[in-house]
């Protein structure tokens, strides 16, 4: 099944292949439009400190801690890749039915942080804004049942120019199908203190 068209698209012309890996499409990151200044930005404003993302360039698949992705699902071995948004890490489903699969990326390549989104905001028929850790966020999807459906897509602002980009895929069966946006919350929740705990 699809999962990654929507939110990487928006950031940085990526798009998803059958596999549920996100790949290259036919726009890049020079297409996106800019971010525009400070009195200009549609996102909301960054109230919180602004979190390096520089310590997991390399090691993506440690933005999780393995006993936080079993607080949520039974994975495989994760997988990291370096991707066109940035690093990112895929933890696939021990059990496609039953286990829920996680992907992270950092968005460092656009420089657009979570103002890509909102300057996109009209391709999106679901686009919900919620916070976490006091960090804005945005769950956004080219299918408006889609996180009704296992599939949520959600960024959230660390910086100006930068997000976290974290992709939640549950099939029918799966507890988590009809609230998978709860579980890329708690993701990003995880993944905020541990950038929060890097040093």
């Amino acid at each position: 099944m699809v999962v990654g068209v929507g939110l990487v698209a928006l950031s940085a012309g990526c798009s998803s292949g059958v596999s549920g890996q996100p790949s290259a499409s036919g726009a890049g990151v020079g297409s996106s439009p800019s971010a525009g200044s400070a009195k200009e930005r549609l996102s909301p404003p960054l109230n919180q400190q602004p979190l390096d993302l520089k310590p997991f360039n390399a090691r993506p698949c440690e933005l999780l801690k393995p006993e936080q992705v079993a607080s949520l699902t039974k994975s495989n071995p994760p997988k990291p890749a370096d991707g066109n948004l940035g690093p990112e890490c895929a933890w696939p489903a021990a059990d496609p039915v039953r286990d829920t699969r996680i992907f992270v990326a950092l968005n460092v390549k656009t420089g657009e942080g979570l103002e890509g989104a909102y300057l996109r905001r009209s391709t999106f028929p679901f686009f919900r804004d919620f916070r976490v850790e006091g960090y804005p966020g945005v769950h956004a999807s080219e299918d408006r049942e889609g996180p009704m459906n296992g599939i949520c897509k959600s960024m959230v602002g660390v910086s100006d120019s930068t997000a976290l980009y974290i992709i939640v895929h549950a099939n029918k069966g799966n507890p988590d199908f009809v609230t998978s946006c709860r579980i890329t919350e708690r993701v990003a929740e995880f993944v905020i203190q541990n950038l929060k705990a890097a040093k």
